[in-house]
């Protein structure tokens, strides 16, 4: 079911409301006002009348016009359908990329929507199962008869809706999901991916850890899915290029039963460097286990890490992780965007925007104004304009610029090197900064090797 902002409760709350009113006799309404205020009313109802009388009596295009909203009237809003896993270890998450969509559409609403046409989001949630998501995904297509479809946060959930949104030619916005597959063996013609991957990330800091260390012994800890086994297979490929040596490597269950013994397996093994492929609050829990003392024997590199790991937990600790972006970066444009999102947003358990807020507005600014340049929601045409996005890096609030790959549809961008010290007075100043990569210093080469299908074999699409 699509999602609204006003629950069957709360309407049914109005309408009893309403009838209560309805049943208080006039005379006693106006008896309770005292007399300034009622002859106030009645100066305002009379004005009222007057008002309405004027309006309909003026020629009707003008008519039209006063009445009808910034909008055009004869023409259908555009859907566009946020898909992520509002339960379970990524609800957070998604709540976080449901908030960048919603600031960038809501830009484009306010100067007049896209091509003259309001913009409408939905929200469904396709849960963690592959199968349900393929099924949300064509229900979205065939019966709510959508325009686009951005999120996921799940690779496998973002691997398995947008097989389905190439079948019928519909774009997909990889908002958050950080599985390097995804812009490789599950990539597509109609699908575009936003977020830094794991290659990308893991190409930094293994980098950075090994360069650190005279022995290079490597433990891959690994999550039993995908996004976890992609990862660890392009940092194979990373330790071995910056001298690294294999030590071993301990597949982590993706519901996590036993982070405590998962780590006396860890102490088993021989390691200097311990890489992580573990995702969403499964490193809370797992980290929460940890003796901090550790991290002076060893380098834990925690791979990606997202603000909704980190800000929540402030007590957790994170030895070495990357960014993409974070809220106190002393960049253009960053102080602002992070003043309109703490206005909107500064009460919630969220009070601060991190990368994955950052990426979804950016996602969802690039598909609206694809469409725009384009000047049609004609799948090709869009399409064309999504694979020459490029932005400087003021435009994009990072260090460097920013540009899509139009082999592999994945964005290239900067990459930060982080790590976390707790502060439990001010939890959002937790994040340190250590260094940073440029994209070409983080490009996975196995994007060269990207085919998508050809535009032939792509179905037009023009919600």
């Amino acid at each position: 079911m699509l999602t609204s902002k006003y629950t069957r409760s709360d309407r049914s709350q109005n309408k009893q409301h309403d009838h209560n009113t309805n049943h208080i006799p006039l005379r006693l309404l106006l008896c309770s006002l005292n007399p300034p205020r009622y002859r106030r009313f009645f100066r305002f109802t009379l004005i009222c009348f007057i008002s309405l009388f004027i309006l309909f009596q003026l020629h009707e295009p003008l008519q039209s016009s006063i009445i009808s909203s910034a909008f055009a009237a004869d023409k259908p809003p555009i859907i566009i359908a946020h898909v992520a896993p509002t339960t379970g270890r990524f609800a957070l998450h998604s709540e976080a990329d449901r908030r960048g969509a919603e600031m960038a559409i809501d830009e484009f609403n306010a100067r007049g929507g896209v091509l003259g046409r309001e913009l409408v989001l939905v929200s469904r949630n396709p849960t963690l199962n592959k199968q349900h998501a393929a099924q949300v995904a064509e229900e979205l297509i065939t019966q709510n008869k959508i325009g686009f479809m951005l999120g996921a946060v799940d690779s496998g959930v973002s691997a398995s809706m947008s097989a389905v949104c190439q079948k019928y030619g519909v774009i997909f916005i990889n908002t958050n999901s950080s599985s390097p597959a995804e812009s490789v063996a599950n990539a597509h013609r109609t699908k575009f991916v936003f977020d830094a991957h794991g290659a990308n990330v893991n190409r930094a800091l293994l980098k950075f850890a090994l360069k650190k260390n005279k022995h290079k012994h490597v433990l891959l800890l690994t999550e039993d899915n995908d996004w976890g086994h992609s990862n660890a297979q392009a940092s194979k490929v990373y330790i071995s290029e910056y001298g690294g040596i294999i030590a071993g490597e301990v597949i982590v269950p993706q519901t996590l039963p036993d982070p405590a013994g998962i780590l006396k397996q860890v102490a088993s093994i021989h390691a200097d460097v311990v890489a992580i492929n573990i995702s969403g609050n499964n490193q809370i829990r797992l980290f929460s286990q940890i003796n901090p003392q550790i991290f002076e024997e060893q380098s834990w590199v925690g791979g990606e890490v997202d603000w909704e790991e980190l800000y929540p937990a402030p007590g957790t600790p994170r030895p070495l992780y990357g960014i993409t972006w974070a809220w106190n970066l002393d960049t253009p444009g960053t102080a602002e965007f992070t003043a309109r999102y703490r206005q909107r947003y500064g009460k919630s358990r969220l009070a601060y925007p991190g990368d994955v807020t950052h990426a979804a507005y950016f996602a969802t600014q690039a598909l609206l104004s694809s469409i725009e340049r384009a000047g049609s929601t004609d799948n090709h045409a869009v399409i064309r304009q999504l694979e020459s996005i490029k932005w400087t890096a003021k435009e994009r609030m990072q260090h460097h610029p920013a540009y899509m790959d139009p082999v592999s549809h994945h964005l290239q961008q900067s990459v930060y090197i982080a790590t976390w010290r707790s502060r439990f007075d001010k939890p959002e100043l937790g994040q340190t900064i250590l260094g940073r990569a440029t994209p070409e210093q983080v490009r996975y080469q196995q994007e060269q090797n990207t085919r998508l299908e050809s535009f032939a074999d792509t179905p037009h699409y023009a919600p």
